[in-house]
């Protein structure tokens, strides 16, 4: 009986260990599968963030890039935040996600929600992350923010805390040099001796080209507080031949030139810091302060003075991108409201009709022709330069050629090629009226046959043009579309004069 009751009690043993093998399996792979849930999750809102993202920014969704607005295309807000609540979902889901993180505050920093942008990656902070490379790319992003919005102070202290979580993480290799400049920005030098040290060491760590200018930068700036000026302008040409482009280094080598009596130079470098800074959203304020200093300075010059920065200043935008016509025109007519006669407004009277002739709406063409002739006219009468009246009279003899005038047109290319013999833009536009007003006249069946000899010598006259063109440029693409026309009409017509 009691050997019944032991074998009894057995089975309920072995029944309830069973049981709960069972449970604690089952609560361990409820627990595996819900944690596989809820990674996956966060993944997948993750990725819906940055497709939704790259649809506010009219990037295609299977671009590798997640930043790059294309041009003349704004943001589209909405969606952008609704970017925002995919990574808030991602973060809730796991909120180890860096990525996530970092992304959300991205979006807020393109559409200039800075304050915003910094409290998310505060609170990102707060995060126990289990990989130290998370915890750092949170903190080099928090330290960006505030160095963008320009609170050197805080941006310092996030830096210094991603360094010393993992001083020799790549992640964190900017961090040294970024550090050095918060500092150097916010005038605290106490460890200066240290500074050279700590770029070096992030410099190290950073085999990045595209960030290169930034060490330089910072190199270049200890040096120059250090009074050591050969140093640092070394570093900054450095700095300038990876990026020239960047707003801090331009500011400062602009105050070197100052140093050294130049003012368009500066004056450029601190237009472009200005335009820079603010196409990311927050101007650098040292260059705008600088900038409106150079202004006040500048309206104190003598007119002709003026007029001639701005068009200097309206010739490097012509020749970065003639497209950029907005702020080509401002310019220049700028320097035409401050000195119409000075000898500088030559210049932006032919750059100015040249830009009235480049439509290809014919009503609006044939409009802006006689306004394109009076303007090269007055650029023509105050050029004192060879190669200013020589491009008024280009734009001129190009105006007169859309309104079929081609004696005008041929007279005033002729006169281009006098003032400047080394203008091939004044010889391909001599062979192109030549040969359009020989082609006029082929074209005309009711034309004057006794002036065919005069037209025929034409296109003889745009071939030695053309050719001459050719002598005085490598090589350009109008001047050989341009001769292999001729050619082909030199052949036809002594091919048909055979044929007589």
């Amino acid at each position: 009986m009691a050997e019944k009751k032991t074998t009894s009690r057995n089975k309920l043993i072995i029944r309830l260990v069973i049981l709960v093998i069972v449970l604690v399996a089952g609560l361990l792979i409820y627990k595996y599968f819900s944690e596989k849930t809820r990674l996956l999750n966060g993944g997948r809102y993750y990725t819906y963030g940055v497709n939704k993202f790259k649809e506010a920014q009219g990037i295609a969704i299977d671009s590798t890039t997640t930043t790059t607005t294309q041009p003349d295309k704004p943001i589209d807000k909405d969606l952008a935040l609704e970017a925002v609540d995919n990574f808030r979902q991602s973060v809730n889901y796991d909120n180890q996600r860096a990525d996530s993180w970092v992304a959300m505050a991205e979006v807020y920093t393109k559409i200039n929600e800075f304050e915003k942008a910094i409290e998310v990656l505060e609170e990102a902070t707060e995060v126990k992350y289990e990989k130290v490379s998370d915890k750092v790319t949170v903190l080099t992003a928090l330290g960006d923010s505030h160095f963008r919005w320009a609170n050197y102070d805080q941006a310092a202290q996030a830096y210094d805390k991603a360094i010393k979580a993992s001083p020799v993480n790549p992640i964190v290799a900017l961090s040294y040099a970024t550090k050095v400049l918060s500092l150097l920005e916010s005038d605290n030098t106490e460890e200066i001796d240290q500074f050279v040290e700590w770029v070096r060491k992030g410099q190290e760590l950073d085999s990045r080209a595209e960030y290169q200018h930034i060490y330089h930068y910072a190199l270049g700036w200890i040096y120059e507080k250090r009074g050591r000026l050969d140093q640092a302008m070394t570093e900054y040409t450095e700095a300038m031949s990876y990026n020239d482009k960047y707003p801090p280094l331009l500011y400062r080598m602009a105050i070197q030139e100052q140093a050294q009596g130049l003012f368009f130079e500066p004056y450029l470098k601190l237009r472009l810091a200005v335009e820079n800074s603010l196409a990311s959203g927050v101007a650098y304020e040292p260059a705008k302060e600088a900038l409106a200093l150079m202004d006040a300075e500048l309206a104190l010059k003598p007119t002709a003075e003026q007029a001639e920065v701005y068009v200097k200043v309206g010739n490097y935008y012509y020749d970065l991108d003639s497209r950029n016509i907005e702020v080509i025109t401002e310019l220049y007519n700028k320097a035409l409201e401050v000195d119409s006669t000075a000898p500088a407004a030559a210049t932006a009277y032919s750059r100015l009709a040249a830009m009235l002739l480049d439509t290809r709406i014919d009503e609006e063409l044939q409009a802006n022709c006689n306004k394109a002739i009076e303007m090269t006219q007055k650029g023509v009468a105050i050029a004192k330069d060879k190669t200013a009246k020589s491009n008024n009279y280009v734009v001129m003899a190009k105006a007169l050629r859309v309104k079929e005038d081609y004696v005008g047109a041929i007279d005033a290319s002729i006169k281009a090629t006098k003032a400047d013999s080394e203008n091939h833009k004044a010889y391909l536009e001599l062979a192109v009226n030549y040969y359009e007003a020989y082609n006029d006249y082929s074209l005309d069946e009711a034309h004057d046959t006794s002036l065919l000899s005069r037209y025929e010598g034409y296109l003889y006259s745009s071939k030695e043009a053309i050719q001459k063109a050719k002598e005085l440029v490598a090589y350009d693409r109008e001047v050989e579309s341009y001769q292999k026309r001729i050619d082909r009409a030199i052949d036809r017509l002594e091919t048909e004069k055979a044929g007589k």
